[in-house]
């Protein structure tokens, strides 16, 4: 790999987070993205909005196949939840039932939403660590990456080659699929993600991240006085 790529994409430090319950996604999203905006949410494995009876009527046969056959059932049940919640949400931007939303799986685990009504288009993420699901939706190339820091990496120097990792997972997945030869390099930007323990999540998108819709995360101390969700 050249040594280019092993330099993580510039911070988007001061793009503007607004925090949200989980439940307010059917009110607050209405149309996909608009450029340079990024809707995230952080879903733990036991989402009750992800039943047994809406897993069953919104998955597809491929995909409700996939999650009896998975070896281990509680890998299964968080994959079933993060299939159903993103059908869930992509829902309310295409104007559609959840089943009625087209996907496309690609190799390492890419999804391709082909049901995207408009000029506006649709990228999404799903990535897992432990119990929690991290989706993502944005008008630009994503990609997330999670890491779980290791045991004593207190110091600076650790955390920042743990996130070095986290940035460089995401651009891996951002890239998957290529780009036509004579488009233009993309312009690599990432966003570092408040995640619960000791994760590490970053995401990485082909254009400048100007707002996030947050979904599901803990409204941080400092963000309290100033919010400008309910």
């Amino acid at each position: 790999m050249p040594a280019t790529d092993s330099i993580p994409p510039p911070q988007a430090a001061d793009a503007p987070w607004r925090y949200f319950d989980l439940a307010k996604a059917r009110v607050q999203i209405h149309e996909p993205p608009a450029p340079g905006e990024v809707y995230l949410w952080l879903v733990p494995t036991e989402f009750r909005f992800a039943s047994a009876s809406n897993i069953g009527n919104w998955l597809s046969a491929a995909e409700r196949r996939r999650a009896k056959l998975h070896p281990n059932s509680a890998l299964g049940r968080r994959f079933s939840v993060a299939r159903a919640t993103l059908r869930l949400v992509l829902s309310y931007m295409l104007g559609c039932a959840p089943q009625d939303v087209t996907m496309d799986d690609e190799p390492d685990e890419r999804i391709v939403v082909a049901h995207a009504p408009g000029e506006r288009a649709v990228h999404v993420d799903v990535a897992y660590s432990g119990v929690w699901i991290v989706i993502a939706v944005a008008s630009a190339k994503i990609g997330l990456g999670l890491t779980v820091e290791t045991a004593g990496a207190h110091d600076a120097a650790a955390r920042q080659a743990v996130r070095d990792e986290a940035a460089h997972i995401g651009r891996t997945r951002a890239e998957c699929g290529g780009a036509r030869e004579d488009a233009p390099a993309p312009d690599w930007h990432s966003l570092t993600l408040p995640m619960p323990g000791g994760i590490c999540g970053v995401l990485v998108m082909d254009a400048p991240v100007a707002r996030v819709q947050a979904f599901g995360w803990e409204r941080p101390v400092e963000a309290e006085g100033s919010a400008t969700a309910s």
